[in-house]
């Protein structure tokens, strides 16, 4: 693990613990169609986790075919990085569980929902086979998934 490219990642997230990304899912019903949105992404210790409603369209992708990749862009001065995360998406039916996430990301579940036991919220978890970081300014993304331990969030 190296804690310099954990603090270096992290300081492009706007809060210590969530940054909003695009969701890549693929959509079983169209012919696995790719489909994009932004999403709210929580991470705590190379650990990726979105809340959705359970009714949305991506809950029923991320339940149907449950490979992901999410992608937060930020930008230092004129130049353009990423972090993008792929894997597996699993669900996270545990309220407290869901509750830790939440609270660790600083995320307030109830203005939307009823709690983190609402059977309207569904929670996903993205065990990472794979992390690619673009510095600002680089040319190329570096596969930093064991540099980042996220092998243990599978």
């Amino acid at each position: 693990m190296k804690p310099e490219l954990e603090a270096e990642i992290r300081s492009f997230f706007p809060h210590p613990r969530r940054a909003i990304a695009v969701l890549a899912t693929a959509d079983a019903e169209r012919g696995f169609s790719p489909e994009a949105r932004p999403v709210t992404l929580f991470e705590m210790n190379w650990r990726f986790y979105v809340a959705t409603g359970s009714g949305t369209r991506k809950a029923r992708e991320l339940s149907a075919h449950p490979k992901a990749a999410a992608l937060v862009m930020f930008r230092k001065g004129n130049h353009s990085g990423y972090l993008r995360i792929c894997g597996r998406a699993e669900p996270i039916e545990d309220a407290a569980q869901r509750q830790r996430i939440a609270d660790e990301a600083g995320y307030d579940l109830k203005g939307r929902w009823k709690g983190a036991g609402d059977p309207e919220l569904s929670f996903f978890r993205i065990s990472p086979a794979r992390i690619e970081y673009m510095r600002p300014g680089d040319e190329d993304a570096k596969d930093v998934t064991a540099d980042l331990d996220a092998g243990a969030a599978r």
